[in-house]
């Protein structure tokens, strides 16, 4: 229970930890938006292991470019929008080496917990949302 406690401790703070679960849920959630795989979520909160966590990271990373240039491109079309003021998409949008290395850090404490707060707070997250036509 102890260990549960402090990797949500740690995911929902203002360190290190928490800054680097921030960009990254604010990329799954541009993620969600832009392949439109609710799949990814589902295995990140199913995770059983850290292996099972693991993979799910790098379903979504591997893609991180080819989401990036298609939420900009449709920013710029009009096909999806922001709920804030944004002069660089893919800065704020993107999640580097080091936010990854915390959130691996945090799953090898406990990848359940982890997987299903990140997947959670990704689904969440209403800063970007597409268009309705």
């Amino acid at each position: 229970m102890r260990a549960h406690a402090d990797v949500l401790g740690k995911l929902l703070g203002k360190d290190e930890y928490g800054r680097a679960r921030e960009r990254y849920v604010r990329y799954l959630a541009a993620y969600k938006v832009v392949e439109q795989n609710l799949s990814l979520f589902d295995k990140m909160a199913r995770s059983r292991d850290t292996s099972d966590l693991i993979s799910a990271i790098y379903e979504s990373m591997r893609v991180k470019d080819r989401v990036l240039a298609s939420l900009e491109e449709g920013i710029r079309r009009g096909d999806y929008k922001l709920a804030f003021e944004c002069d660089n998409v893919r800065a704020a949008f993107s999640v580097g080496h080091d936010d990854i290395e915390k959130i691996l850090e945090l799953a090898r404490e406990d990848p359940k917990i982890t997987g299903v707060v990140l997947a959670i707070l990704a689904l969440a997250y209403g800063g970007v949302q597409p268009v309705r036509r």
